[in-house]
């Protein structure tokens, strides 16, 4: 009996989940990495803003352009090789910049970063889907959705610290070790595929696309989550900024409020989780979700100032955007219990996964453009809280087509 098997049995499906949250960190890490690296990227390889952004942009095009590519792939030779090959190029991706420091190179990285970033991302749910009891669906979709805000949250803490002793070369060398130790860890504990995955896929690509493209639960599901990436990442790229540039606060103060903002939304992700397996109705969670988390963050925003009269204003918007990112968590947990159950043949979930995450992307890409384009035009900030209630109402609108569409045949006994 391979070791895979001895090691792990169905019994542990937390265990099994919080280690591929482990793996989905990697990809997390060099995600958010940069955002704290940029100015010493700019520094040190003399760049302009516009060729700055270039590397911001390389994982969203990633997800955009080829997610449906990634899903097949997951698909043709199953989750366990698929995660594998992700933390593998994630790790090569590490490396390149650190062993010869060129701006192409450092380019070359970031698109292997996001090819390993989008392998991870798709091969996870389907790993948990296969490996874990039906009945742990929506608690092991809670602790896997958490791996992006936990990842944000470590890589925002450790930064500054490394900063401190060394330079960014050295924050890649970190993310590389930590990839390369859950590699080696993913080997052994990550089962091996069911026999009907090691059969040949005899279906043409051309066709599983087709067929995936047409589904218009997929498509709403992954616009109601480019709602979500655009409120909540678009709100984690400006905080530093908006805290320390435009409220004041120190920058130490913008770090550790911002790595918060994370660490809330990871506890949000992970009761999602036990709400879910309670059998809270999707619908219900995603449009809570959206309701208090779009008024949490048009109140941060001072889109209500002239209602609020009393002292302590800055006390309360500090509390809102953590209000927000509280019940924006419970979102992502809640999108991928959804898809898990679109098509449910296991051979043809990572390809919608795969489609989902397309469509996701456009959000996360969309969100820090729109952010800075608006108070630009604006000359304010009040608009993101008009942006942000707003994206809340097609979030919620999303919510309840997407749950109907894909609980309709379920015989669900939803609260």
């Amino acid at each position: 009996m391979p070791k895979t098997e001895i090691f792990f049995s169905n019994k542990n499906d937390q265990f099994l989940a919080w280690f591929v949250v482990g793996c989905g960190i990697v990809g997390a890490i060099n995600l958010a990495k940069l955002a704290p690296s940029m100015g010493r990227l700019i520094e040190y390889f003399q760049l302009s803003l516009s060729t700055s952004g270039l590397l911001g942009g390389v994982f969203s095009v990633l997800m955009i352009t080829t997610g449906l590519i990634g899903g097949f792939i997951v698909s043709k030779y199953g989750p366990r090789l698929a995660m594998l090959l992700g933390l593998f190029i994630s790790i090569l991706g590490c490396i390149a910049p650190v062993v010869k420091p060129d701006f192409h190179i450092l380019m070359f990285g970031r698109v292997l970063e996001g090819l390993g970033f989008l392998l991870i991302n798709l091969s996870a749910p389907v790993l948990l889907s296969l490996h874990t009891d039906i009945s742990n669906r929506g608690k092991v979709m809670g602790i896997w959705g958490s791996f992006m805000p936990a990842g944000n949250a470590l890589i925002i803490l450790i930064a500054p610290i490394v900063f401190l002793i060394s330079d960014w070369q050295f924050l890649w060398q970190v993310s590389a070790y930590f990839a390369a130790g859950l590699y080696i860890l993913a080997y052994f504990i990550i089962p091996l595929d069911p026999e009907h995955l090691k059969t040949p896929l005899s279906e043409k690509l051309s066709l599983l696309i087709t067929n995936t493209i047409k589904k218009p639960s997929i498509i709403i599901v992954g616009a109601t989550f480019a709602c979500h990436s655009l409120i909540f990442l678009g709100n984690m790229q400006f905080l530093p900024y908006y805290f320390n540039e435009i409220v004041g606060y120190t920058e130490t103060f913008s770090f550790l409020a911002t790595a918060c903002y994370c660490l809330i939304s990871f506890l949000g992700h992970l009761y999602c989780g036990i709400l879910l397996s309670r059998g809270y109705s999707p619908m219900k969670l995603i449009g809570l979700a959206f309701v208090l988390g779009g008024v949490s963050v048009a109140l941060f925003f001072g889109l209500f100032d002239s209602m609020i009269n009393f002292g302590g204003l800055s006390k309360i918007k500090l509390l809102a955007i953590m209000v927000a990112a509280f019940f924006m968590g419970l979102t992502p947990p809640t999108i991928f219990y959804l898809v898990s159950y679109i098509s449910p043949p296991s051979r043809i979930t990572p390809i919608n996964y795969g489609y989902m995450v397309q469509i996701q992307a456009i959000g996360i890409f969309a969100g820090s453009f729109l952010y800075g384009w608006l108070v630009d035009a604006t000359g304010g900030w009040k608009i993101i809280g008009f942006l942000s209630i707003f994206i809340s109402i097609l979030g919620i609108i999303g919510s309840i087509i997407s749950s109907r569409l894909i609980l309709k045949d379920k015989n669900y006994q939803l609260k």
